[in-house]
């Protein structure tokens, strides 16, 4: 209802303000509602994100031992990079033509029968491979190439490597970070084989060793063109990791080595993936991951239910009951209830029941005479047009606050006019 109607209707102004304690006391619910909600989803979203690894040289590792800057900078030189922890996958992908695969650590977690799989999936189409660092394990790969262990063990070797052949590439990068293994060929002399980047400094060059035949091609990086699969062993480990790839000529001579095909698959073995000793599994590996993310979800929504129906406690009134509530809080609790549900047509009746009884006792009639019989003595008596009063007390409607304040100054102006 509109302040004229209430006027009307009353014959006084009322205000409507609720009282801003009232206001936050009923809003509180919805507020803590919101933020329960808020703290719900940002923890669902951190639990159900993805998963970053930290384990070193891992392609999805941010740390600083990660690999996970080389990944993104070759997408972002349109390489097709397929990152995997599972086998069977790499191997499917490394049969891909024109492919690399790289094998960044945990050589010694393949058995002879998983590197002879994947070298056969990589000589399906004349494919790449690209060992970090695989220290010992090389031999399991190839017979060609094998860690050099002819040096001094006094020997300091120096802080960068300069290159020591002649490539394009090679004199692009410059020198590199200096790691600690050397590599080298088998035999003196092998065909097909190129090594780069070997130590310099003092001591390097005093033989300690025979493992490999002095004058050998050594280095911390070689390639072998003529093996069962075409290889490439980097063998500073520094050069691919977030960390240290930015330094020196480490970017140039990685990056150009990886982007020779257009796929590359990096393969990140596990131990697990190579049959070893697994741990019992717990029972929670078997829960499905949206079970889990449902609990979390209900544990606010209970709370928040607890919450709206616990709103309340105590009794409703602090009066001895019975209560005992005056007449008028009745009538402008009726008013107010009116006012909220737009009950035009309640309001309506309530007030012409009133009118035609405070009428009938002033014409002196029974509190049991009919509408027509009181219009009647109304119309006699005031001279008012029947018809019109019975469009005022019984036919009108009231669609709008307008037409309902009109009927009710009607009403009002009727009834002044009786003596």
């Amino acid at each position: 209802m509109s302040a004229q109607l209430d006027v009307a209707a009353r014959g006084t102004r009322s205000s409507s303000r609720i009282p801003l304690r009232a206001r936050l006391r009923s809003a509180s619910v919805w507020i803590v509602a919101a933020f329960v909600i808020l703290i719900t989803v940002i923890a669902l979203v951190l639990l159900t994100g993805d998963d970053e690894s930290e384990e070193p040289l891992h392609y999805d590792s941010p740390a600083r031992t990660g690999t996970k800057a080389l990944v993104e900078t070759l997408r972002d030189h349109d390489v097709d990079v397929t990152t995997t922890e599972d086998q069977e996958q790499a191997r499917t992908a490394a049969a891909r033509p024109d492919t690399t695969l790289l094998i960044p650590t945990n050589t010694e977690a393949l058995s002879r029968g998983d590197i002879a799989g994947l070298q056969y999936a990589l000589r399906t189409h004349g494919n790449r491979l690209v060992l970090v660092d695989p220290g010992p394990t090389v031999t399991e790969f190839t017979d060609r190439i094998t860690v050099n262990d002819n040096l001094s063990p006094l020997a300091t070797p120096d802080a960068t490597s300069p290159p020591s052949c002649d490539s394009p590439i090679t004199r692009q990068t410059g020198a590199v970070t200096t790691g600690d293994v050397e590599y080298a060929e088998t035999k003196k002399g092998t065909d097909g084989i190129s090594a780069c980047y070997p130590f310099t400094g003092p001591g390097v060059d005093e033989i300690d060793g025979a493992e490999v035949p002095p004058g050998s091609a050594r280095g911390q990086f070689v390639t072998d063109s003529r093996g069962s699969v075409p290889l490439t062993v980097l063998g500073n480990p520094d050069w691919v990791t977030n960390e240290h790839i930015d330094e020196e000529g480490n970017a140039s001579l990685v990056l150009s080595q990886l982007s020779e095909t257009q796929n590359l698959v990096v393969y990140y073995p596990t131990f697990d993936d190579a049959g070893q000793q697994q741990s019992a599994p717990s029972p929670i590996d078997f829960v499905p991951g949206w079970f889990l993310a449902g609990v979390l979800w209900l544990i606010p929504c209970v709370l928040v239910l607890l919450l709206v129906i616990g709103r309340r406690f105590g009794p409703l009134a602090l009066e001895r009951l019975p209560v005992i509530v005056p007449a008028v809080e009745t009538v402008h609790g009726r008013a107010a209830l009116s006012s909220r549900s737009h009950d035009r047509e309640g309001a309506l009746h309530t007030l012409r029941t009133g009118a035609l009884l405070r009428i009938a006792k002033r014409l002196s009639l029974s509190p049991d005479a009919r509408t027509p019989d009181i219009i009647t003595r109304i119309a006699a008596t005031t001279g008012a047009d029947p018809g019109f009063l019975h469009h005022v007390f019984v036919s009108a409607s009231a669609r709008t606050d307008a037409e309902l304040t009109e009927l009710v100054h009607q009403l009002t102006q009727i009834e002044s006019e009786i003596p």
